[in-house]
């Protein structure tokens, strides 16, 4: 078993149950996320959460432009100490609205630690409203980290699934126990790395409508989907939909693709 070495933190500061806080003491998970990130001084990070710094310190070696978000009050002074170049927002970064991000003067990448009740509506709000990153990479729960991943037919399959592969290329890096984090959490945490996708206004608008149609079907994600479609929306010649897709008359949502869900349903009216 590899060994854990301790971040050096501020070690006065407890963790709050309220805000979900975790904090890295595996020396492990910020060098994989350095790694997976890929940052020059070319770059801007974004970091969501930095805690005691255990991440921001590697990010600061980059040379990268450093902006940090952190709900915790109590951490104002530590992290103006030890990372004076940094820009630093105080508060919920979901409540944040985007007039209030900053600008983007260099290529973004944006990393973190996410608490686990605020990790799927963060990856959601920069995937469908941006700002374009080249690289998001993000330590989660591990089966939120799978299923944002997951390829068609296979069993973690969802709409999560759908919708991460609507917006951007994900994939799994390492996972880590919860004797890498203090307090332990009582189940294991991935690293996901996602790569969103370019898309203009149009394209962007023809998956959200498809999104609509994809979210009745994984309600019901048991059961085979041409029947449900056919009780749900009679106006629609499903059968013929379904051949020129070459789906399975017999499919579960599980078994339909992304680009196959796309095809199937953008063309339909809201």
């Amino acid at each position: 078993m590899a060994i854990i070495k301790p971040q050096r933190q501020p070690d006065f500061i407890k963790a709050k149950k309220s805000l979900g806080q975790n904090f890295c003491i595996d020396e492990r998970i910020p060098e994989e996320i350095i790694r997976r990130l890929a940052a020059t001084s070319q770059h801007q990070i974004w970091e969501i959460g930095p805690g005691k710094g255990a991440l921001t310190t590697r990010l600061t070696e980059t040379g990268a432009a450093m902006q940090l978000f952190e709900i915790d009050d109590r951490l104002r002074e530590p992290l103006t100490r030890e990372f004076p170049d940094a820009k630093i927002i105080w508060g919920d970064f979901l409540e944040l609205p985007d007039s209030a991000l900053p600008a983007l003067v260099r290529p973004l990448l944006v990393c973190g630690n996410l608490p686990y009740y605020c990790g799927t509506p963060i990856i959601r709000r920069f995937l469908e409203n941006g700002p374009l990153a080249e690289r998001l990479v993000f330590l989660l729960q591990q089966e939120v980290a799978i299923k944002a991943a997951a390829p068609v037919n296979h069993r973690e399959y969802s709409f999560l699934s759908l919708h991460t592969a609507f917006f951007a290329r994900a994939s799994v890096g390492g996972t880590y126990p919860p004797s890498s984090f203090a307090p332990p959490p009582k189940i294991n945490s991935s690293i996901l790395i996602l790569e969103p996708l370019s898309l203009n206004e149009s394209e962007r608008q023809r998956r959200f409508k498809a999104l609509k149609f994809a979210s009745f079907l994984f309600n019901q994600r048991r059961k085979m989907a041409l029947p449900l479609l056919r009780r749900q929306f009679k106006d629609t010649d499903w059968d013929a939909r379904f051949a020129l897709q070459g789906i399975d008359a017999k499919a579960r949502p599980e078994n339909i693709s992304p680009d196959q869900m796309l095809e199937l349903f953008a063309p339909l009216e809201d």
